[in-house]
């Protein structure tokens, strides 16, 4: 056990920040990446594909309920625009996970 004082062998917080260099790559002096304007396109589109699917789905069960004869256009916009809606916004979040790990 030594005498010496605590007060004298810890190294005040304040000093502390001023002896450890801050590197410019450190995370939290990080400047957040730019987006893309290829990325928030194809974000838009997916979400506007979601929501028209949604809506002709919504229309097409709508009508079958009522008894009513549905358009076969408004069954394929359903068929294909959710889907495709899916792969998109599958890609971006895929394409996040690729450029977060890759830093």
């Amino acid at each position: 056990m030594s005498n010496t004082s605590p007060d004298n062998v810890r190294v005040p917080a304040a000093s502390a920040e001023q002896q450890l260099p801050v590197s410019p790559a450190s995370p939290e002096r990080r400047l957040p990446p730019r987006r893309s304007p290829l990325r928030r396109v194809a974000g838009v589109l997916a979400a506007v594909l979601a929501l028209f699917g949604l809506g002709t789905l919504a229309a097409v069960l709508l009508l079958s309920l009522q008894g009513q004869a549905v358009a076969p256009w408004l069954v394929a916009a359903s068929l294909y625009a959710l889907p495709l809606a899916f792969l998109l916004m599958a890609g971006l979040v895929i394409d996040g996970i690729r450029r977060r790990r890759r830093g």
